[in-house]
C-alpha cells in the first residue's frame, strides 16, 4: 500500500494522483508498520494530497522511528538537531541518530558521532564519537570525510605538542608546558597544561584558529583559543605559543618536530574552516 501510495505520488506507471497517494498511504499508516507511517509522513511534509503539516509530519515520524524505521529515526534525529520546523533538542536527537547510525545510515553515524562528543548531553563519548564518524567517511559521506581528516590532523597535532614551553601574549603566562593535548570534537583541540605546578586548559577552535607565525622552534596560533572550559565570564585568550625549551634547541629532531607541527597546525586549520 505504500508503494502504491508512492507511485501515485510520483506518477510511476500510473497518472500522478496526489488525493490517491494521500489515501493509500493512510491506509498503510493504519497497519502501525513502519513503512507505512513513514510514507503518511512525507505526506504531510511535502503536501501530498493534504496540506503541508510539520507538526503532523514530526509525529507521524516519531511513530515510524519508534516502530522501527531507521531512514524516520534518521530523518527525526536531523529535524530535532537542526530545529528548522521544531525547536532544536539534542538531547532527544541522540537516540534516534542512534538507531539511524546502528541501521547503517551514514548521515546519522555522522550525527551520532557528533552528539556523541557533546559533553553537555548524558554519556558523553569521545572514543566511540570518533569511531563513528570514521564510519560515516568510510560510507562516502562527504562531510564526515572531511571531519574525519581534521580528526586525524589532531592526533598528530597532539603527539607533536607534547612537551612544548607554552606562552600566551598580552597574559603573560609563562612557565608553562603541554602535558597532553586531545580532540574535544573534530574541529576543537583540549590541551592541558603544567603551569608551575597547576594544571591548566586551553581549547583551541580551529574553525577560527590561524597560524600566525611558525618556525622550527616556535610555533604561534592565533584565533579562537580560550583558557579554560567555560569561558563565559572569565579569561578568554585569543593567541598561544607553543616553542622548544632551552635544552631543546640544539636538538635536530626537536626543531623538525615543530616544524611538523606548524604544518600541521595549518591543515588542521585549514580544513576545519573549510567545514
Amino acid at each position: 500500500m505504500a508503494l502504491i501510495s508512492s507511485a501515485y505520488a510520483t506518477g510511476a506507471g500510473v497518472p500522478k494522483d496526489p488525493s490517491q497517494a494521500f489515501r493509500w498511504a493512510q491506509r498503510a499508516a493504519d497497519t502501525g508498520l513502519p513503512f507505512g507511517l513513514h510514507a503518511l509522513a512525507l505526506d504531510y511534509f511535502y503536501g501530498t494530497g493534504v496540506p503541508v503539516d510539520h507538526g503532523r509530519y514530526l509525529d507521524i515520524l516519531r511513530k515510524a522511528a519508534d516502530a522501527g524505521s531507521i531512514l524516520a529515526a534518521s530523518e527525526y534525529s536531523q529535524a530535532l538537531f537542526v530545529g528548522a520546523i521544531t525547536p532544536k533538542n539534542v538531547t532527544a536527537a541522540k537516540p534516534y541518530a542512534k538507531i539511524g547510525a546502528e541501521g547503517g545510515d551514514a548521515k546519522s553515524k555522522m550525527l551520532y558521532g557528533t552528539l556523541l562528543f557533546d559533553r553537555s548531553i548524558p554519556g558523553s563519548d569521545p572514543v566511540a564519537a570518533a569511531e563513528w564518524i570514521r564510519a560515516s567517511a568510510n560510507d562516502g559521506f562527504a562531510f564526515a570525510q572531511q571531519a574525519a581528516r581534521a580528526l586525524g590532523l589532531q592526533e598528530q597535532f597532539s603527539e607533536t605538542s607534547a612537551k612544548l614551553f607554552v606562552s600566551n601574549f598580552g597574559n603573560a603566562l609563562v612557565g608553562a608546558h603541554t602535558l597532553s593535548a586531545r580532540p574535544e570534537d573534530p574541529c576543537v583541540t583540549r590541551i592541558v597544561v603544567d603551569h608551575n605546578g597547576t594544571t591548566g586548559v586551553f581549547l583551541v577552535n580551529w574553525q577560527e584558529t590561524s597560524v600566525a607565525t611558525a618556525g622550527d622552534s616556535f610555533l604561534n596560533l592565533t584565533g579562537a583559543i580560550l583558557n579554560g572550559t567555560d569561558p563565559v565570564g572569565g579569561d578568554v585568550r585569543t593567541s598561544l605559543g607553543l616553542s622548544l625549551h632551552r635544552e631543546q634547541l640544539d636538538v635536530p629532531e626537536e626543531r623538525e618536530r615543530v616544524a611538523m607541527l606548524g604544518d600541521t597546525a595549518r591543515a588542521l586549520s585549514a580544513t576545519c574552516q573549510s567545514l
